[in-house]
């Protein structure tokens, strides 16, 4: 889970809001409008990434690059946007450290995107394997929204999380309890009890009104005189399902 913090002032504070909150891998952290700020306010929230808008009025973001840069030489990775695309502008964004420079506006996807490739880099992954596993969330999400599973249940983010965890590293899913379910409990700041009651209910609620034809088209295992799936095979055959997608 990718910690974000934006820094930007409040007139474009609410279209990145909109497209950070609720976004599958993105843990949104808020806002600081204050350049002044900027600094504290990292300290304290710590992010994996920061949007900085440069677009201060009279200045600031110049300052407030550098300064993070200063502080942290390598991380948090700083992504820089405005509305200048001169190569003047992209120059001294660089110059000053930042990981990449995004001219406004800039569609939701592709700055998500960006988010999650650029973390990756400066963490020293993959970016190929951060992909894949952006990848098998978009998946999951799709057929969770397929058999009827409302999103806005806490279990819909928490088994797109599981899912994505077992296809990247399928040994989790031999160990749902000792470590499948703390490694999600950490991502989301909760704790493993709620992680397994959440993904419980989703699968209830989805059973009880969600779409069974897709269902059982989707997952060959599910007998209807049986019930419901338990966590760890609801999650095994979403896991199976996607990686097939993925290696077919």
């Amino acid at each position: 889970m990718l910690r974000v913090m934006v820094v930007a002032s409040r007139q474009h504070r609410p279209q990145l809001e909109e497209c950070l909150r609720e976004q599958l891998g993105v843990d949104y952290l808020g806002c600081e409008t204050s350049p002044h700020r900027a600094m504290s306010t990292a300290e304290t929230l710590q992010p994996d990434v920061i949007l900085l808008d440069m677009d201060f009025e009279g200045g600031g973001g110049d300052a407030v690059l550098a300064a993070l840069r200063q502080r942290w030489p390598k991380k948090p990775a700083v992504i820089a946007l405005s509305e200048r695309g001169e190569d003047d502008a992209v120059y001294q964004a660089n110059h000053l450290g930042a990981n990449y420079y995004l001219v406004k506006p800039v569609p939701c996807d592709v700055l998500i995107r960006r988010i999650k490739q650029i973390a990756a880099l400066v963490d020293g992954g993959s970016l190929n394997d951060t992909l894949r596993e952006e990848s098998v969330r978009r998946r999951a999400a799709h057929y969770l929204r397929l058999i009827g599973m409302p999103s806005h249940l806490k279990g819909y983010r928490y088994i797109v999380e599981a899912v994505a965890a077992v296809v990247m590293d399928h040994s989790l899913g031999g160990q749902v309890t000792k470590r499948l379910y703390p490694l999600i409990a950490e991502r989301f700041q909760t704790t493993a009890v709620r992680v397994e009651r959440s993904i419980r209910n989703a699968i209830e609620i989805t059973w009880e009104r969600g779409n069974l034809d897709q269902v059982n088209q989707l997952f060959s295992y599910v007998d209807e005189d049986r019930g419901k799936p338990t966590n760890s095979a609801f999650i095994a055959a979403m896991a199976d399902i996607i990686s097939m997608d993925l290696n077919g």
